[in-house]
């Protein structure tokens, strides 16, 4: 595999000059772990569904007869995460770590009410009362580069971990990365991801619509190699992945910023390219799909017009983490928590409003209104209604500095009206998610949130459709 064979070669000219290194120069590690940055979260989420017209198939309902199975979703849960970043030791290669642990507790769920993803679940259907995970990497430095070992997060646009639960994904395996004077290249080989539901470091790599692990598909490694610029009014990101033995995919991205008036235009394009390779443990796969979206802002004031459209007869498809139920892997205008609008032949359109309320004296709050629609997809082999999905959206970020404890809330209403044979069935489903974060370093904001969606997913090897439970984003 192309990123494999780049990758590896890479770490041993690195790993040779540090055991040099090493005998040259003695290590204050007192002084590198001194260097460091620790960072304690503290996340609670309430997380409900109303599936209306269907019902929830997940936990202890799947032993139901279905007219007995309950029509929604709720967990509550409470989370500790503490991420430790260490500095590294002093000469031309540095030598650092980086580690973590985290751990989930469930105030309020039942067999009858899980299945939203942020708890986890035993094998009898029932909510566990806690669940968690512990890792770190191993890290070196050269000037402007650094390869991690181990366990890390990643959030390349062909391949990125879930954050949008109360304990995130982790990705297992090497990750190079080098930042230029705007120019970032970064590569990575990994063998193992793990969901926000998993207490393992170590899971599968899996598709959120094939879901090869219940077809017997195992997939041993997953590649990627980019490269992304910012200069003045234009971004340019280009990224090639591959999913050993099933598809290699490229992904391509070109963004420009221009005044206009009081305000800034933008545009942004984005596509992807997938095609089967290796063994093709999926059978035949050839998917184009792309979006453009344009923008206006003026003050605190945002309008978004977007359109998307996949030219290809099946559905796009992208790295799962774990059981398949979570990931980001997906960089599109159109693709939101609760539908990605990525069916067969889907074209669909989004008209969005944001504005950040500084008048309310919250600079960092920015309030969301947006309608999406699809429309055109393919009825055979995948039949799939109409998406109308409208969404109200509120994100608090924390300020870029300053000590003290901050606290980030995130509410989530949506709504899409559609019919309960939908394949990407989207109930009511109100969300709350705060996180108390208590470092005197700058914290990241909490991304956008994301939520469960029952799918279809396709049997790859037969091309037909078939019911294989839930992904999410």
């Amino acid at each position: 595999m192309f990123v494999n064979r780049l990758a590896l070669p890479l770490c041993l000219p690195l790993l040779t000059a540090l055991a040099c290194h090493s005998q040259a120069q003695e290590t204050s590690w007192s002084d590198v772990l001194a260097q460091g940055d620790a960072r304690l979260f503290f996340d609670n989420q309430y997380f409900a569904r109303d599936f209306r017209d269907g019902p929830n198939n997940a936990g202890r309902n799947r032993y139901k007869p279905r007219d007995e199975r309950n029509g929604y979703r709720q967990e509550w849960g409470q989370s500790v995460q503490l991420h430790y970043h260490s500095g590294f030791t002093p000469g031309l290669i540095g030598l650092g770590v980086d580690a973590f642990a985290m751990a989930a507790f469930k105030l309020d769920s039942g067999g009858g009410r899980t299945g939203t993803g942020t708890l986890a679940v035993d094998g009898q259907g029932h909510p566990r009362d806690s669940h968690g995970k512990a890792g770190g990497a191993f890290k070196l430095k050269i000037a402007d580069a650094q390869l991690k070992y181990g366990n890390f997060s990643t959030q390349a646009p062909v391949l990125a971990a879930d954050n949008s639960r109360i304990i995130p994904g982790m990705a297992h395996g090497l990750h190079l990365q080098g930042d230029w004077a705007g120019l970032k290249l970064e590569a990575a080989r990994l063998t193992a991801l793990s969901g926000p539901t998993e207490s393992k470091s170590r899971g599968a790599i899996s598709t959120v619509y094939g879901r090869p692990e219940r077809h017997g598909i195992d997939i041993h490694g997953a590649s990627y190699l980019g490269a992304s610029h910012r200069g003045g009014p234009w971004s340019l990101s280009y990224y090639l992945a591959q999913l050993e033995d099933v598809w290699t995919q490229h992904y391509l991205h070109l963004g420009h910023e221009r005044a206009l008036g009081a305000g800034t235009l933008s545009n942004s394009f984005d596509l992807y390219r997938t095609r089967d390779s290796g063994d093709s443990l999926f059978g035949p796969i050839d998917n184009l799909i792309g979006s453009h979206a344009i923008a206006y802002r003026q003050g605190p004031h945002r309008l978004t017009l977007a359109y998307q459209r996949n030219v290809s007869d099946t559905p796009f498809d992208y790295i799962g983490f774990g059981d398949g139920q979570s990931s980001q892997s997906i960089v599109l205008a159109n693709a939101a928590a609760y539908s990605d609008f990525n069916g067969p032949r889907e074209r669909s359109w989004q008209l969005r409003y944001d504005q950040r309320l500084n008048w309310l004296g919250l600079p960092e709050l920015n309030l969301a209104l947006r309608y999406q629609r699809g429309l055109g997809r393919r009825r055979q082999p995948c039949p799939r209604p109409q998406h109308l999905p409208r969404a109200l959206r509120s994100r608090r970020q924390a300020p870029r500095a300053g000590p003290g404890p901050r606290l980030h809330l995130l509410p989530w209403p949506a709504e899409e009206p559609a019919p309960a044979r939908h394949a990407d069935l989207a109930p009511q489903q109100p969300r709350l998610r705060g996180r108390l974060h208590r470092p005197d370093a700058p914290a990241h904001p909490i991304p956008a949130g994301a939520v469960l969606v029952p799918r279809r997913p396709l049997q790859w090897r037969s091309g037909r459709c078939a019911p294989q439970g839930c992904s999410a984003r």
